[in-house]
């Protein structure tokens, strides 16, 4: 059995395991370290208590319960870096069905040396036959870039705070061009139903997300005159189509759309119906009528 390590022990040993990164600590203190990216980024504070826990079980692990924390700082030195101040101000939500969409073997897999790691995504809805996630991404030269978890660790390695600074962005885009609500008119339709946009239409994959963001919702509902519930389609990546009429035919009517319009789609959503309350998420329903849970 060999000789335990002390805490300082432990910590240069881990500090020894990236020196080929190029990370050298800001400074350090037992069980933790402070690496710093770069003049205009954040400092990356890392914990290794948990890790030293473990590897105080059984020393034999030693190797073991660092690799973790060694690969996911190797994803973050990875080129091209993407500044934390464009991560921080200008990255958006994209919402992604994963079941329709799914995922390359790239885009979820840890990968090989010089790899970024999965793509970063947060679950939005779950169920037999859809599979609903927001994706992040980073508008880039007229192009737009997928984040992974070797972007974001340096900025936050917890992607709720991404996701909630990519809703906020998009919040603050959508005061910046505006929305617009053109009805839609269909023999089969009696409700009243409107496609939302944006003002000049940036960026359109964006729209359906906004059913992430309440205040966005709210308004929506107050501009067309709601009365505190909206229902929503999300056909295609492209696409929210909205109601103000929330009554069970209305439900029906909708969620047939969307089945049909999700048909026809090159880029399918959902064909769910989703409905809000005072702009908040409370349900959504299949076509059939029967109720999924939110996760």
């Amino acid at each position: 059995m060999p000789e335990q390590l002390s805490e300082d022990d432990f910590t240069e040993r881990f500090t020894d395991k990236i020196r080929d990164y190029h990370l050298a600590p800001a400074w350090n203190e037992p069980l933790v370290l402070h690496l710093h990216y770069g003049s205009d980024e954040p400092v990356l504070t890392i914990s290794l208590r948990a890790a030293y826990e473990s590897y105080k079980e059984d020393p034999l692990r030693l190797d073991e319960v660092m690799e973790p924390f060694v690969r996911d700082l190797g994803w973050t030195v990875q080129s091209p870096r993407l500044p934390s101040k464009e991560i921080y101000e200008q990255t958006l939500p994209v919402l992604r069905n994963f079941i329709a969409e799914p995922p390359t073997a790239s885009e979820v897999d840890a990968g090989p040396s010089g790899h970024k790691g999965p793509i970063v995504f947060e679950d939005l809805l779950r169920s037999q036959s859809e599979y609903v996630v927001i994706q992040f991404e980073l508008p880039r030269e007229g192009e737009t870039v997928p984040l992974r978890r070797g972007d974001i660790i340096p900025c936050s390695p917890d992607s709720k705070i991404i996701n909630k600074l990519a809703l906020n962005n998009l919040a603050l885009m959508v005061q910046k061009h505006g929305l617009t609500a053109t009805p839609l008119k269909f023999e089969s339709l009696s409700l009243r139903a409107f496609m939302i946009g944006l003002g000049g239409d940036p960026l359109p994959e964006q729209v359906p997300a906004m059913i992430c963001v309440p205040e966005i919702m709210r308004s929506l509902d107050e501009s067309l005159q709601g009365n505190g519930g909206l229902i929503a389609i999300l056909p295609a990546k492209d696409q929210l189509i909205v109601s103000i009429d929330t009554e069970d035919t209305a439900v029906c009517e909708l969620g047939v759309l969307a089945q049909q319009l999700k048909e026809r789609a090159p880029n399918k959503l959902s064909s769910y119906v989703w409905s809000f309350k005072d702009g908040v998420l409370s349900g959504v329903q299949a076509i059939e009528l029967e109720e999924e849970n939110l996760n």
